[in-house]
């Protein structure tokens, strides 16, 4: 009986620090994520003038590709009219 409520007891304080140690490693992950949403806000500037950056060179692309398909379009519907009238 003795030997029971040792037993349970050092079970007990297994438990106690176990849980101790589980809660100092949440604190610790806690911790890394703050930083972790601290270091990327500090970066946001930088991901929104990427995002600016390649928007700009999306449209750019699209006013040329739009330009390219006006002139193409004109040229063949100018040659068309053109072998019609022969």
């Amino acid at each position: 009986m003795l030997q029971s409520i040792k037993r349970r007891e050092e079970l007990e304080a297994k438990i106690v620090d176990l849980e101790t140690s589980l809660n100092a490693l949440k604190k610790l992950l806690r911790d890394e994520e703050e930083q972790e949403q601290h270091r990327d806000i500090d970066h946001l500037d930088e991901y929104i003038d990427e995002v600016n950056h390649r928007y700009s060179n999306l449209k750019d692309f699209w006013h040329i590709v739009g330009k390219e398909l006006r002139e193409r379009f004109a040229r063949k519907k100018a040659a068309e009219a053109k072998k019609e009238s022969q």
